[in-house]
């Protein structure tokens, strides 16, 4: 064989190498908001439902599921949860995985509250809370929102809120973020098959 004709085969063999490596580092296609770069979320400081400081610390070395909300939610809240909790068994045996309720009312949220609430749906949830200067920063940083409005329940008030589910990498990064589903007049809740579905595929990627 020429050393021309072996030069050539070594260049197609080359070019078809950095074409499959190519292909192959494509991300898979997912229904979550998959950003293109992972975010760095803003420091905060916040305290679990035990009453131990939860940190960007406490966000390394597993993935987070994250959902912020409040306890005295009717709904939007507890449908979440339960639908957490319906697919925590599975997801937990396929990825290093926590489980993060942010409550977003720190005036009613004790951390005996959020120990109650979080538990009843699963005693490996976990619940944080703290100053709503440490909450604002947090929760913009992943691009959710929330807002205090008057209502005429016994308190006073209650919380308008992102029913977002985002998804933290064992960076403590915005990986992706798990848009509610549903219609008009629909409650709209995030899908826990699109978490089935894309959380392995986005750890298995990225992870």
């Amino acid at each position: 064989m020429s050393r021309a004709l072996t030069l050539a085969i070594a260049l197609v063999a080359l070019g078809a190498g950095a074409m499959l490596a190519l292909w192959s580092s494509k991300p898979p296609e997912v229904s979550a908001l998959w950003l293109p770069e992972p975010r760095p979320l803003a420091p905060f400081e916040l305290t679990d439902d035990m009453g131990r400081p939860f940190s960007n610390d406490s966000l390394q070395g597993q993935w987070t599921l994250l959902f912020m909300g409040f306890t005295s939610c009717p709904d939007v809240c507890p449908g979440t949860m339960a639908r957490l909790a319906s697919g925590y068994d599975e997801l937990s045996q396929a990825v290093p995985l926590q489980v993060v309720l942010l409550s977003v009312d720190p005036q009613r949220d004790t951390a005996e509250r959020l120990h109650q609430y979080v538990t009843y749906f699963n005693p490996q949830f976990r619940g944080i809370t703290g100053p709503h200067d440490q909450l604002y920063a947090l929760s913009r940083s992943m691009g959710l929102v929330y807002a205090m409005v008057e209502s005429d329940g016994a308190d006073g008030y209650s919380v308008d809120h992102s029913a977002d589910i985002a998804l933290i990498n064992p960076r403590g990064e915005l990986e992706a973020l798990f848009r509610p589903q549903g219609g008009p007049g629909e409650l709209r809740l995030v899908s826990m098959g699109h978490i089935r579905e894309d959380l392995p595929k986005i750890a298995a990627y990225g992870g």
